[in-house]
C-alpha cells in the first residue's frame, strides 16, 4: 500500500516537471523565433529596455497583484540613469499580437531589450524581483517611465 502511494506521487511529480519543462521550452522557443522581428513597432518606444503588461479588463489579478507589482518595479529603478519603459495594453485589443507572442492568460508581461526585441515572456503574475532581474539581464543602470497604451 505505501509503495503504490509513493509510485503514484512519483509519476504524479514526474508528470509536473514534465509539463513545467515542455512549457519553459516553448516559451523559450518562442522567444528565439521572435528574435528578428519586432512585435511591438509603434506601440513601445524603442531605445530603452521595457516592460509590456497585458491585462483584461475583469482580471482581478492583474488589478491586485500585477499592477502593484509594476508599481514596485516603477519605484524600485527610478533613480538611476539609464530609464526602462513600462506599458500596460489590453489584450482584446490587440488578439494578433497577443497569439503571437502565445499569451494564454492575464496578466502577461513581455520584457524587451533597447532595441524592441522580445526578451523573456511571462505567463501569468510575476512579481517585482523577478522582473528586476529580467530587466537587471538588459541593463545595469536602470530607471522608469511608466505609460498606459490605450487601444
Amino acid at each position: 500500500m505505501l509503495v503504490e502511494r509513493l509510485l503514484i506521487i512519483g509519476i504524479v511529480t514526474l508528470a509536473v516537471l514534465l509539463v513545467w519543462a515542455g512549457v519553459r521550452y516553448w516559451q523559450a522557443r518562442t522567444v528565439r523565433s521572435l528574435a528578428q522581428k519586432s512585435p511591438f513597432v509603434g506601440l513601445v518606444p524603442t531605445g530603452k529596455p521595457a516592460v509590456v503588461a497585458f491585462t483584461t479588463p475583469g482580471c482581478r489579478e492583474c488589478h491586485f497583484r500585477q499592477a502593484p507589482a509594476l508599481a514596485r518595479l516603477a519605484g524600485a529603478v527610478n533613480d538611476q540613469v539609464t530609464q526602462v519603459t513600462i506599458c500596460t495594453l489590453q489584450a482584446a485589443d490587440y488578439p494578433q499580437l497577443v497569439t503571437q507572442l502565445g499569451i494564454l492568460t492575464a496578466p502577461a508581461t513581455v520584457v524587451l531589450d533597447a532595441r524592441g526585441v522580445v526578451r523573456h515572456i511571462n505567463l501569468g503574475f510575476v512579481d517585482t524581483p523577478v522582473l528586476l532581474q529580467q530587466v537587471g539581464l538588459l541593463t545595469r543602470e536602470v530607471g522608469i517611465r511608466q505609460t498606459t497604451v490605450a487601444g
